[in-house]
């Protein structure tokens, strides 16, 4: 695993380059699909926002540790502990779309469709950077991450569950899945396909990181866990009954 490039860490790089990724994408589907520009670039800066200071601020409250005056410290940003970052984005995300755009459907399609490449990038930074590393295990895939210090987080020399690799196989069934569902369709839904998707998925991944990450909060549950599970069941329920009203729809037609 190369630790650094040109000096800088290469998580960090990575991390940067999700940030970038996000930001081409947003215009680039604004431009394909004739929505203002202005729309892809407040939505990047919402992503900017949520998986940096936002994500920032989620740990802080987790943790009790609160102190607005830290957010303002550039610095700050550079140490450990961050959480919810693309639950930060899509709650900062929605509310500017619903201010800003005409079209509210088309436009809350646009805030999920611009989220599993960008976050794939920011878990293979996650990956370099050896922090939410899983239980040790003896599968023929395990990783095992080196001595590092401040390079990698994860204790050294014991093969690992590459949790970090797991999720990115989420990311890609939510990318694979959003090229092929039908969009015209799904119009205003695709919001709801993320994160029945993701919510499921996600926990899959967590279930297999190492036990001091996992902090028990609901149940046997970690808060994403719980977090991720309630809301796919909310969005699973919420893609049936509009299935439901799809198929009436379609199924009966008046006769003339």
């Amino acid at each position: 695993m190369l630790r650094e490039i040109g000096g800088i860490l290469t998580y960090k790089l990575i991390y940067v380059l999700s940030m970038l990724t996000f930001l081409v994408l947003a215009l680039w589907l604004c431009r394909r699909q004739k929505i203002p520009l202005r729309i892809g670039v407040a939505l990047g800066l919402c992503y900017i926002w949520g998986m940096n200071m936002g994500a920032r601020m989620l740990y802080d409250l987790l943790n009790h540790r609160f102190h607005l005056v830290n957010y303002f410290d550039p610095g700050y940003y550079m140490q450990r502990g961050m959480w919810g970052g693309p639950l930060a984005y899509l709650a900062v995300a929605t509310v500017v779309t619903l201010i800003l755009a005409r079209d509210k459907q088309r436009m809350l399609d646009l805030i999920v469709l611009t989220l599993p490449l960008p976050m794939i990038l920011a878990k293979a930074a996650c990956f370099a950077n050896g922090c939410c590393y899983g239980a040790p295990c003896n599968l023929p895939w395990a990783v095992t991450f080196p001595a590092g210090g401040e390079y990698y987080t994860a204790p050294p020399g014991i093969p690992r569950h590459p949790t970090q690799l797991y999720e990115i196989l989420v990311l890609g069934v939510v990318q694979v899945t959003f090229l092929k569902l039908d969009r015209k369709r799904w119009k205003g839904l695709l919001m709801a396909w993320f994160v029945m998707l993701y919510g499921f998925g996600r926990p899959l991944a967590e279930f297999f990181r190492a036990a001091e990450k996992r902090n028990v909060v609901i149940g046997p549950f970690t808060l994403s866990e719980a977090v991720c599970l309630t809301a796919a069941l909310v969005a699973s329920i919420v893609l049936l009954i509009t299935r439901g009203r799809m198929s009436a729809n379609t199924s009966f037609k008046p006769i003339s």
